[in-house]
């Protein structure tokens, strides 16, 4: 028996109704639907107790939704750090003189973006600081116009100078500027005395770390010395009390650890003046100069010179301080670095009776486990065998039960810290025998790799080209415990850029070690976010290209992001990258590169002309002509180029398009060259009348003609018609002018008026200026004033130039049999230089007629 919702069914089929299903989500309405004698639709609502809104039911070819299209995906959102985007804002309606954002607002994302900073203990980019700088300068700009200082509060603007004082990945002055704006700021706030000396103190470094340290030593002269001058009064004037003399031993303090910054600062910029000025300076204001942080500067600095007697000097300074074990050390870093630094210095300059003093000097006092671990790298540098390492290391721990140390409790084993650093060692000999076979010690000693030792192994792999082994090795690194390892990710990326440049991985594997970054949360390399980016486009993948993009290019600093862009855009220049790959990479760096100078804007343009594309490369032209940056806004250098591509395709309407933004660009003035540009582009266009009207403008100019603007003149009357009688004309004031009339200019006067059919008065007029000797027209190479190439000869660039300007096949054999007869011997050379055949089948001589605006 049929059921209820059978006889529905069919009922609705039979009255051509839509079969609706009370619980249909997609539902909006239930109906009745009939058509009326008129042809208009009624329908009767029928209401309904559920009132769900969605979409009314439609159906598909034989339920395939053979025409229905997936939606759009949409890209991910870019990944601004809090605040950040509320600067660029700032920047960008600054740019263009527009209404300017609330200071409240600023002031939020000046807060937002300081803490994200301090939260994650992390320096401020480059980029980022120069926002900062701009928003900065405003606010105080808006506090002074209302008395105040800054709007900001002083705890954010220390926060922000202790970001800046950090030593950055590139020096660049906008830290300086930021620092010394900070400091403005907060020297003119009522701060407590520790604040201020912070704050001091972070100028300092700022300066130092970003190459002025000499300024920072004037200051420390200044303000510094002035302060350890007043306690030292005090303390004459006999009111010195405990508390007195504690506060110069605190002040001698800082200011030992401010010089000691100096010092540091000079010996990064290799300034051995300013370093030993220092030091005599450290002396007369009786600050101790054999200081643990004194002496590991200046043994570095002397490393770096490979100064072998002050390095020993400073050897001798530092050693006591190697044995000192107390925990209460203060100093900036640890000295058993400075010796492990100062063992491969050894090593490197073959100083080995120096280096086993060394490893005396330190081996006699009961050295700590670090110490032993830099003995042992000393052996494997002194070429010991792994067997006879593992031998010193039987007696590192054989010597445990005898010596222990009271403060620490240490005891001496090797571990798997001491397999690393023999494995770092051997990768930094392009050893991977000898790293393998630590490996492997270890092992026999129950020593586990860990993930620093996979990522040793990935390292020596890839340094090899061994892709696999670097991916066994990173499988491996997978299954150990790398939750509290982070040292692994530079060799990671390095991974990810070697499996792209391989061809012998698919895509699959590539994501999924890339995956295992992102999920990390992990830092992406800018070589490996542009290796990335170039995969995915060459699958035509342009939205993971926008989301790895946007997910990354915000957080780097300029130099970085540079790195990205020119690869971009040399993928995008490559002639064999499709040409829709390489207008979708310039959709992507226009958005996201918005600093990408005129210059490489200018490149790609050419590069569509290249592609035979005017349209695209009249996109990227107006592109720039609509940016706010001054320094993108296409200049006259960027005109000449579009005329020049536009002439070259004979695209007339990107001519157009060009030529009309110039004449509503009220920035530029139009010169001389211009108007040769537009000439000799509206000539190939074939608009040779147009062009001419360029010459009246050159003339009636304050700035004239060029020897250029005529060779463009005369090749559009070589194009016009009647061409020959404007070519006179110029000719006429030439001579009028005494204008001294070379090779080169004779050779377009004359295709001139060959161009116009009227051989007879072109040859009679070269015959005239050879009778008259103005013209000859032997081989000697001459230089086309108003062309391009190198020099040519004479004679083949007039009768070439004559030859190839006649209209027609029946014109062009009667300049042949004229030149046989008249000038056989030019003519032969002109045989010589060959032929070439234009579109429209016209032979013409092959030699340079080309011209430079």
């Amino acid at each position: 028996m049929p059921s209820h919702l059978t006889r529905h069914v069919f009922r609705a089929i039979i009255a051509n109704e839509p079969i609706v299903s009370r619980g249909c989500l997609r539902r909006v309405h239930t109906g009745n639907t009939r058509t009326t004698l008129n042809g208009s639709r009624h329908v009767t609502r029928v209401r309904s107790p559920l009132r769900v809104h969605g979409t009314e039911q439609r159906r598909s070819l034989f339920g395939l939704s053979l025409f229905r299209s997936k939606p759009p995906r949409d890209s991910k959102d870019v990944n601004y750090e809090p605040g950040i985007e509320k600067l660029m804002e700032y920047a960008k309606m600054e740019r263009m003189r527009a209404r300017l954002p609330p200071v409240e607002d600023i002031i939020q994302a000046w807060q937002q973006f300081i803490g994200v900073k301090k939260a994650k203990r992390d320096r401020v980019q480059d980029t980022q600081a120069v926002l900062l700088l701009q928003t900065l300068r405003y606010l105080r700009r808006e506090a002074k116009s209302q008395g105040e200082v800054v709007a900001l509060d002083k705890e954010v603007l220390l926060r922000a100078a202790k970001r800046t004082s950090l030593e950055p990945v590139a020096q660049n002055t906008v830290y300086v500027d930021l620092a010394r704006e900070l400091h403005e700021c907060l020297s003119a706030l009522p701060l407590s005395a520790e604040h201020k000396a912070l704050s001091f103190e972070w100028y300092l470094g700022a300066l130092c770390s970003n190459g002025q340290t000499e300024q920072a030593q004037d200051l420390l002269l200044d303000q510094g010395t002035a302060e350890l001058r007043a306690d030292t009064d005090v303390a004459q004037d006999g009111l010195a009390t405990l508390g007195g003399s504690a506060m110069r031993s605190n002040t001698q303090q800082r200011l030992a650890v401010q010089w000691a910054r100096i010092l540091k600062g000079f010996a990064r910029e290799r300034n051995e003046e300013g370093l030993f000025a220092t030091l005599d300076q450290m002396r007369d204001l009786g600050l101790d100069t054999t200081s643990n942080r004194v002496a590991q500067v200046m043994i570095r600095h002397h490393m770096l010179t490979d100064d072998v007697e002050a390095v020993k000097h400073w050897w001798s300074i530092l050693r006591p301080h190697v044995a000192e074990t107390s925990p209460d050390r203060v100093d900036d870093e640890d000295p058993e670095k400075v010796l492990r630094r100062l063992l491969r210095w050894c090593m490197k300059t073959d100083n080995a009776q120096f280096g086993h003093n060394v490893v005396k000097d330190v081996v006699d006092r009961h050295p700590s486990k670090y110490i032993w671990d830099s003995v042992f790298l000393w052996a494997a540098g002194t070429k010991k065998s792994v067997d006879e390492i593992g031998r010193m290391m039987d007696v590192m721990e054989s010597v445990n039960e005898r010596i222990s140390n009271h403060l620490t409790g240490e005891q001496r084993y090797a571990d798997i810290t001491t397999i690393n650093l023999l494995v770092e060692y051997a990768v930094s000999q392009n050893d991977p025998y000898m790293a393998e076979r630590f490996i492997t010690l270890g092992q026999q000693r129950s020593i586990e790799p860990n993930a620093k030792t996979f990522t040793l192994q990935m390292d020596y792999r890839l340094s090899v080209g061994d892709v696999d082994g670097a991916l066994v090795a990173y499988q491996h690194l997978q299954s150990s415990d790398i939750q509290s390892h982070t040292g692994d990710i530079a060799a990671v990326n390095r991974l990810i850029v070697a499996l792209c440049g391989s061809k012998r991985h698919d895509f699959d594997t590539i994501m999924n070690v890339a995956a295992d970054l992102s999920d990390r949360s992990a830092r992406f390399e800018p070589i490996t976010v542009s290796t990335l980016s170039i995969l995915h486009l060459s699958r035509d993948e342009i939205h993971d290209v926008a989301d790895l993009l946007n997910t990354h290019a915000y957080s780097y600093s300029s130099a970085e992001r540079t790195l990205i862009r020119e690869n971009l855009i040399a993928f995008s220049l490559d002639l064999r990258t499709q040409t829709s790959r390489a207008w979708d990479t310039y959709t992507l760096l226009r958005s996201i590169f918005d600093e990408m100078p005129r210059s490489e804007r200018t490149d790609l343009m050419l590069s569509f002309f290249a592609r035979h594309r005017p349209d695209m490369a009249v996109h990227v032209f107006q592109h720039m002509r609509a940016h706010s940056r001054e320094e993108t806004i296409p200049n006259a250098s960027t005109y000449i180029s579009a005329f020049a591509g536009c002439a070259k395709l004979k695209d007339l309407e990107s001519l157009e398009v060009v030529h009309n933004q110039l004449k509503l660009d009220y920035n530029l003035d139009v010169t001389t060259t211009m108007r040769n540009s537009l000439m000799l582009s509206y000539t190939a266009c074939e608009m040779p009348r147009r062009a001419l009207d360029f010459w009246d403008e050159i003339v009636a100019s304050r700035e004239g003609p060029s020897v250029s603007s005529v060779h463009a003149a005369l090749r559009a009357c070589e194009k016009s018609p009647f061409g020959d009688l404007k070519g006179r004309n110029i000719w006429a004031r030439l001579r009028r002018n005494h204008i001294e009339l070379s090779t080169d200019l004779w050779a377009s006067y004359i295709a001139a008026l060959a161009g116009n059919g009227d051989n007879e008065l072109a040859i009679s007029t070269l015959e005239e200026a050879i009778e008259k000797g103005e013209l000859n027209l032997g081989s000697a190479k001459v230089w086309k004033d108003g062309g391009v190439g190198g020099p040519v000869d004479g004679g083949v660039l007039v009768l070439g130039s004559l030859y190839s300007a006649a209209p027609g096949q029946v014109k062009q054999q009667e300049i042949e049999a004229w030149a046989k007869e008249q000038h056989p011997e030019v003519w032969e050379r002109v045989e010589e230089v060959g032929w070439e055949e234009d579109e429209n089948g016209m032979r013409a001589v092959r030699v340079e007629r080309g011209m430079e605006p």
